[in-house]
């Protein structure tokens, strides 16, 4: 899973600016906060959706502006509970079940690199995933808790879109970006068991949502303004 590249390709697409993708073994360790992705400027490098947000906004571009300081605060509010359950589940499911971390996890997160390199640096992650996990009171909670924890955020988000478009009606903002990052890799990561996915999928419009995000902001967009190179691309498509 990688939800967050998803998400800040997502929210420059929707600003309309021009980005070049480029995949790195080593990633983690060029960002300013460890965490990826993060975006090149000049000699400038800005990682994690706030900053780059900020950072954007800083030179004219955001998607929020037309919000009122209400609809800001609900907008903070959907985002939080999207970091806060989605996101957590997704590192939940990736490093904390055992049969996933075994199978999938650890040759996918190792595979940039040789042996034993590639097991060090996958039990490193595993290890500060677990460490962060039971920080926040989730390592003693079994998958089926971690699945309905999901369907509660789905079932929120749901009524919150309802037949909008979009979260705030007919223009995207950062919540629209942050959602379809998450449930984008939700619906087209290949996992044990389509458990987590099928939660997404009982919600109509967030399949909906999604499908009408890749349509509009990723597929025939223009080459010239977005390169792309994401190993999953090939197989990650809604449209099908």
């Amino acid at each position: 899973m990688y939800s967050d590249g998803i998400t800040d390709l997502a929210f420059l697409q929707m600003c309309n600016l021009p980005i070049r993708v480029i995949c790195r073994a080593n990633a983690e360790y060029m960002s300013p906060s460890g965490k990826v992705p993060f975006i090149h400027v000049g000699n400038q490098v800005v990682s994690e959706l706030g900053p780059i947000v900020q950072f954007v906004k800083a030179k004219g571009h955001s998607l929020s502006d037309g919000l009122d300081e209400v609809q800001k605060a609900e907008m903070k509010a959907y985002m939080e509970l999207v970091n806060n359950m989605l996101l957590t589940a997704e590192l939940y499911l990736q490093w904390c079940d055992d049969v996933t971390v075994e199978e999938i996890t650890h040759p996918r997160y190792g595979s940039p690199y040789p042996w034993p390199l590639n097991r060090i640096l996958s039990y490193q992650k595993q290890w500060e995933v677990r460490r962060k996990m039971k920080a926040i009171g989730w390592a003693g909670k079994t998958l089926e808790q971690v699945l309905e924890d999901v369907d509660q955020c789905c079932q929120a988000l749901s009524q919150r879109l309802g037949t909008q478009p979009y979260f705030f009606n007919k223009q995207p903002t950062e919540l629209d970006a942050l959602v379809f990052g998450h449930l984008f890799t939700i619906l087209t990561t290949q996992l044990i068991t389509d458990e987590l996915s099928e939660k997404v999928k009982n919600y109509s419009n967030l399949t909906a949502f999604c499908r009408r995000i890749e349509q509009q902001y990723f597929e025939g967009h223009d080459k010239d303004s977005c390169t792309v190179s994401v190993q999953s691309s090939k197989k990650s498509s809604l449209l099908k």
